[in-house]
């Protein structure tokens, strides 16, 4: 749960992209952010983006150090020829609010506690690319005007005089 909520509200990313792709890994990793190994697949599918673009975001989160390689180890039980990639996510140290518990918990499974050292804070986010922009608005149709049932009256509007109901027939 607490990587979940650091990567939907506290990950420096660029795009939405990014943060999906860090909310699929967040939502298998244990409450430390260690040993997250989706598929690219299962990653892509989450995420709502293509596989292909799942690979590029986990090269730029890897290199910006919100995500680690991880214990290997941690996916042996599966076999080889369709083992994901183990990755940790990088929460800092000073992000958690009950770091003592999360140290707990990986005493348990036999980790060394995080540090300030180990887990140091994050650089910002860089700017994000531009998106893309339009010339002009779209152009919309015009909303319905007619009433809520059947009972009630048609849209009209005024002109010079005459009363124009939506069917075309006019009216003094």
């Amino acid at each position: 749960m607490l990587p979940m909520l650091w990567a939907m509200k506290n990950a420096p990313v660029i795009d939405a992209e990014e943060r999906g792709v860090l909310m699929a890994l967040a939502e298998s990793a244990w409450s430390d952010g260690t040993d997250a190994f989706p598929s690219k697949k299962t990653i892509a599918h989450i995420a709502v983006v293509d596989p292909r673009t799942v690979q590029r975001r986990l090269r730029t989160l890897t290199a910006r150090g919100l995500i680690a390689e991880g214990n290997q180890k941690a996916a042996a039980y599966i076999p080889s020829w369709c083992r994901p990639k183990v990755y940790d996510l990088l929460i800092p140290y000073s992000w958690y609010p009950d770091v003592e518990q999360v140290n707990a918990e990986r005493r348990g499974r036999g980790k060394p506690p995080l540090t300030r050292d180990s887990r140091p804070d994050l650089d910002p986010a860089p700017p994000g690319r531009p998106g893309p922009t339009r010339a002009s608005p779209a152009r919309r149709s015009p909303p319905s005007r007619r009433g809520g049932d059947c009972k009630s009256p048609l849209w009209t509007t005024r002109t010079g005089g005459l009363q124009v109901h939506r069917e075309g027939t006019a009216s003094p």
